[in-house]
This record gives C-alpha cells, sequence and structure tokens, in this order.
C-alpha cells in the first residue's frame, strides 16, 4: 500500500491517493474539478513494514536489521 501526495495544478486542491501497487495516469485526477493535471510531492509513507496514522500524528518504522522474519 502507498500513499502519494498529491496537488491539483489546475484548483490547488492538495489531496492523497491510497494505492495497492504504483501510481498510475488514471489515478490521477483532482476530486474538487476532475482535472488531471496533478503534480506528485515526496511522500515516503509506504504501508509495507510500517505503520502509520494520521490521527496519533506519528509513524512507526520497524528496526533495520535487514530480515523479513
Amino acid at each position: 500500500m502507498a500513499i502519494y501526495d498529491l496537488k491539483c495544478d489546475d484548483c490547488g486542491k492538495q489531496f492523497e491517493k491510497f494505492v495497492t501497487g504504483f501510481l498510475t495516469e488514471e489515478d490521477k485526477e483532482c476530486p474538487r474539478c476532475n482535472s488531471s493535471r496533478i503534480s506528485q510531492k515526496y511522500n515516503s509513507s509506504f504501508g509495507i513494514g510500517s505503520s502509520c496514522s494520521t490521527k496519533g500524528g506519528g509513524c512507526s518504522k520497524p528496526p533495520s536489521g535487514g530480515s523479513f522474519g
């Protein structure tokens, strides 16, 4: 699961998009004005191996041990 921070180039709306894979052009549509002129902002929050909550304001990341099990 990936979280992308996006911004509409036409109306300026900033929004997040949650996708299970990579962000495609079809995913880039403004929820306010339906424009497809979307800019992607960098975001390093991924659902694999991390736990993030917007309510708590923090994220916990797994220790860097190099193994998955």
